[in-house]
């Protein structure tokens, strides 16, 4: 067989594979949220979540955050997270703020590949409960064709569970 020939049958499996992985990815989005209630009015929360400098306190996956100014919707920032079951796997890269609502909601969102391969989008939102509390919601959400490969999904949902409690004792001034 000419080697030309065994080209063949792997283009025709790869193309099956990323076809079925753009099914699954459109299927089953791949999405971690948490929410926690907060003893501290939503301008209070906003603060420390807008406060580029403290993202690393409370979100144990980012090692920093750089921005030229405040925070602001547009923005490009620069990221540098670690791989929630292994410190020793780190990115650097550059999202982009897509949403930003003082006191309501901020939301980044960043091409890991390319934004068809693999991008994600992260959010955090504020809800301001009658009673002076604020309940902070937030969700993770993959997407691209290699999404359904996104192994550790299981893992950003305690990273954001964990998030949220990190911030919680930080607002409320429990942080130890």
């Amino acid at each position: 067989m000419p080697f030309p020939a065994l080209l063949l049958p792997l283009i025709f499996w790869t193309a099956i594979a990323a076809l079925s992985s753009w099914a699954v990815s459109r299927a089953l989005p791949l999405r971690a949220n948490n929410s926690i209630v907060i003893d501290a009015p939503a301008e209070k929360v906003w603060d420390v979540v807008t406060d580029l400098d403290r993202l690393s306190e409370w979100n144990e996956h980012i090692i920093y955050v750089r921005a030229n100014g405040e925070i602001a919707q547009g923005m490009r920032v620069k990221m540098k997270t670690q791989h929630p079951e292994s410190s020793k796997l780190t990115a650097t890269f550059r999202p982009v703020v897509s949403v930003f609502r003082p006191e309501r909601e901020v939301t980044w969102s960043a091409k890991i590949i390319a934004k068809w391969l693999l991008a994600v989008t992260d959010t955090t939102e504020l809800e301001p409960l009658e009673d002076g509390r604020t309940k902070v919601h937030q969700e993770m959400h993959f997407s691209g064709v290699l999404s359904p490969g996104v192994p550790f999904l299981a893992s950003i949902s305690r990273l954001k569970e964990n998030s949220n409690l990190k911030l919680k004792e930080l607002v409320e001034g429990n942080a130890k």
